[in-house]
């Protein structure tokens, strides 16, 4: 009886499966559904769907895509002479145009990428729900149209600039590692600061990410794009390395991006893109580009946190630079030697000299790093650092070079919490890029004992003045002899060139007027030496001097500025 039951039940089967139709061989996806691992447009090509632009444009809504076929056989194939159609979430088709430059064949093995795009004119908000690919037989009537392939894609459609990310993966917070699989899965990329520059073309904020290659092949950094985003508002970035950058495994570089924020707090976030373009014909392109990431901005100590030196800094010690930076070769060692705050002369600012050690550590000449240096008070402000006039424009080994840069300052600023910016200011001129921060403050002034002139110590052992009526040559009438006698000793065996800053004196009468003033260079003619040095001043002043003032005397682009090192009696 059991046995019977088996029988009816199989020939039960057998009916229905007769009376079912079969599925045919290339299925259609469902949205909704658990997406196959694989889509064939025909037997031996595989298709995807890259990316889906629906944005608003001048002329109505663009719909865009771009769709990858592999070809899985063994011989050149044609790409299937099909209409590729975009299906919105009301049920209408569109179908898109092909670009012009569109491949119309599939090597064996080989992937190619084929771009579609439509114009409609209408202004309502819709989504595209799938891409479809229909082969349309004409030479019947009525014509016969067979949906070979359909592939849902709500999920990765781009809403055009200020388009958000429904999938939380595409939300990156700040320094989190990313990768854009479109381009390139092997280069992880990370963001690692964002500075706000002035530039002659208005305010910018300036994002560096860091580029690795963890694969095992040498990789070119494609081409993206970096936007920053505000409520209703994209500041479109740019790309500011302009040659072409390479990445042996494992190495690291830095990119940098432009984005025209005067304020970081304009911006909510960044929007990390991919290009893309579509021919219309031979001369006729249109550019666009697809969403791939959000980046969440960083607060104000996070966007420096890549330079930051965690430890106030310690005087004439070596600086730490950042190891990626390419204007301070391995080789040069600097330090920053000395930090002192002048008066100007003639009043209205204060001038900070910031005096840099430079030392080639190597056993050949070495060219002198070109550096730019920015000083930043306790509240923010930032001052730009003029470098001397004079450079040596190459480094002997073992030698030691001293230069020198003037920031010109408010008359109420301190220098109590002062941050040293070393900037480069040659890889993405004319933009500047941290490569050290110092914490530091201005050194005070030493009045008793040796005078210190970094790298020259001079000692005053007596001074001594006398008077004489001028020279006819002379339109003053009166001439002072001032006789110096003076230990000056070199620290660090460094030497500086005639841009140095000069030893100043004055000679001072009873009511604190100023009969003469003399400024003596430490270097070339008639240079300070240890020793009796006799000096020669004129004066409208018939007096006899009881102080000497000693300065430190340097020229700024506003005039000079000294500073007061020593009154001797």
């Amino acid at each position: 009886m059991i046995t019977k039951w088996k029988r009816i039940l199989v020939v039960f089967a057998l009916l229905v499966s007769l009376l079912i139709p079969p599925m045919p061989p290339l299925a259609t996806a469902q949205e909704g559904a658990p997406a196959p691992a694989d889509y064939y447009v025909t037997e031996t090509v595989k298709a995807s769907v890259k990316n889906i632009l629906n944005e608003q444009a001048p002329e109505g809504v663009r719909i865009a895509a771009v769709v990858r076929l592999y070809n899985e056989g063994s011989r050149l194939t044609r790409v299937p002479d099909y209409e590729v159609r975009a299906k919105t979430d009301g049920g209408i088709e569109y179908t898109l145009r092909p670009s012009a430059a569109n491949a119309i064949a599939i090597q064996p093995k080989e992937t190619v990428e084929l771009t579609y795009m439509i114009v409609v004119d209408r202004e309502d908000a819709f989504s595209v729900s799938q891409i479809s690919w229909v082969d349309v037989d004409e030479f019947v009537s009525p014509r016969k149209e067979t949906t070979m392939l359909s592939i849902p894609v709500s999920s990765i459609e781009w809403r055009g600039d200020l388009g958000a990310f429904s999938d939380p993966s595409a939300n990156k917070q700040w320094g989190e590692a990313f990768t854009i699989a479109e381009l390139s899965p092997v280069i992880e990329y990370k963001p690692i600061s964002l500075i706000e520059q002035n530039t002659p073309q208005g305010p910018k904020s300036i994002l560096t990410l860091l580029a690795e290659n963890k694969g095992d092949k040498k990789k070119t950094i494609p081409d993206f794009l970096i936007n920053g985003k505000a409520e209703q508002k994209v500041f479109t970035g740019k790309r500011l390395e302009q040659d072409v950058v390479a990445l042996e495994p494992n190495e690291q570089k830095y990119i940098h991006y432009a984005i025209p924020a005067g304020k970081k707090e304009e911006m909510k976030s960044l929007t990390v893109l991919t290009p893309e373009s579509f021919a219309v014909d031979d001369k006729t392109k249109i550019d666009y580009s697809i969403g791939r990431f959000s980046i969440a901005l960083p607060d104000g100590n996070a966007a420096a946190a890549s330079v930051e030196q965690s430890e106030p800094y310690e005087m004439n010690q070596w600086i730490r630079f950042d190891p990626l930076n390419r204007v301070i070769q391995p080789e040069i060692g600097v330090a920053l030697v000395d930090l002192h705050i002048h008066d100007s002369v003639g009043g209205g600012f204060k001038a900070a000299v910031a005096k840099f050690k430079l030392q080639n550590r190597s056993d050949r000449p070495m060219p002198v790093p070109k550096f730019q240096a920015q000083l930043v008070s306790a509240a923010g402000n930032q001052y730009t650092g003029n470098r001397q006039t004079t450079v040596v424009e190459t480094l002997a080994p073992n030698i030691s070079y001293v230069i020198y840069y003037t920031f010109v300052l408010p008359t109420t600023e301190k220098g109590e919490r002062l941050t040293m910016e070393i900037l480069d200011g040659d890889s993405v001129a004319p933009y500047n890029i941290p490569i050290a921060r110092l914490k530091t403050k201005a050194q005070s002034d030493q009045s008793d004992g040796d005078i210190q002139f970094y790298p020259f110590t001079v000692k005053f052992n007596s001074w001594k003045e006398e008077v004489f009526y001028g020279s006819a040559k002379s339109s003053l009438p009166y001439s002072y002899k001032l006789a110096l006698d003076l230990d000056v000793k070199l620290q660090d065996q460094s030497v500086v060139d005639q841009s140095f800053p000069k030893l100043k004196v004055e000679l001072v009468d009873a009511s604190g007027n100023v009969i003469g003033a003399k400024a003596l260079p430490f270097t070339g003619d008639n240079r300070v030496a240890s020793g009796i040095q006799t000096f020669s001043m004129d004066s409208t002043l018939f007096e006899f001097s009881n102080t000497l003032r000693v300065y430190e005397t340097v020229d700024t682009p506003f005039g000079e500025a000294d500073r007061l090192v020593a009154t001797l009696q």
